[in-house]
């Protein structure tokens, strides 16, 4: 049998689903649902209470024990975590490293993601001192599950584990995924997604058909190819990512940072 090249493995047994109100926590809790129903994988709902702040904080109660009832009622396992601390991003990067997820599933709000990501909202803090792989989600759609993922294939913008998640959630949603060749825009490409190019046969096998592969890069600069591209498949979802530099920092480019804020899909930044 065929074995997926590292870049492009996931293990989904623990996930952490840090949580607040609204309905972009909602959201990333049903993305570890649908990956949980297919993965059995065990899913922990946290949230933190800021001693400082948190007078009256009945509602963050209700937020992770409403989802261990859903969870319940769906037959998947998930593990309730109300922490409290004064240092609420502390705490929360200390769980996820402590209990050493497998992956790691935060919303983020639109103006989080353009500000710095050395300091700023706890979801930014996430990504970048998490150990574990980690999906930073900008909930702006009303449609889930996703039926349409669009995920751009440019070294600029994207990694080999990023585009192995895109394809998983396309997987266990059922949905179509568009593989975008946008490499022309890679100035220096190491690996230029070659497995994908290369194996197309496994990828289907391993992640399901409905894949399609389409050609860009020629007209638009690679922003507006992306929204253009992501508006003409009617992407639900598109899919990027980011990966360390060889001094252990993150580095999010002006082009994600902007994807991450606009258009009418939820963007989703992916970091292992």
């Amino acid at each position: 049998m065929f074995e997926i090249p590292r870049p492009y493995s996931l293990h989904l047994g623990k996930i952490a689903v840090p949580m607040a109100e609204g309905r972009s926590s909602r959201r990333v809790l049903h993305i570890a649902m649908a990956l949980a129903d297919v993965f059995g994988s065990e899913i922990s709902a946290v949230t933190v209470r800021d001693q400082a702040k948190d007078i009256m904080w009945t509602n963050k109660i209700n937020v992770v024990t409403n989802a261990y009832k859903e969870g319940l009622a769906r037959n998947i396992k998930i593990i309730p975590k109300i922490i409290t601390s004064s240092d609420v991003k502390s705490a929360l990067i200390n769980e996820i490293n402590r209990h050493s997820y497998d992956l790691v599933i935060i919303a983020s709000e639109k103006r989080s993601i353009i500000t710095r990501i050395t300091s700023g909202p706890v979801s930014n803090q996430v990504i970048k001192k998490a150990e574990s792989p980690t999906a930073l989600v900008s909930v702006k759609t009303q449609n889930f599950p996703y039926k349409s993922i669009y995920i751009p294939l440019s070294e600029t913008i994207n990694t080999r584990s990023a585009v192995a998640f895109g394809l998983t959630l396309k997987k266990v949603m059922g949905a179509k995924a568009v593989l975008a060749d946008l490499r022309a825009f890679d100035s220096n490409p190491t690996h230029r997604f070659s497995y994908i190019f290369d194996y197309m046969n496994e990828i289907v096998s391993n992640f399901g058909d409905n894949v399609t592969v389409i050609k860009g890069g020629t007209k638009y600069d690679l922003k507006e190819s992306v929204l253009n591209g992501a508006a003409s498949t009617g992407a639900d979802a598109v899919v990027l990512g980011v990966k360390a530099g060889e001094n252990g920092k993150i580095r999010v480019n002006s082009i994600i940072k902007d994807l991450m804020k606009t258009g009418d899909f939820d963007s989703i930044l992916f970091k292992k």
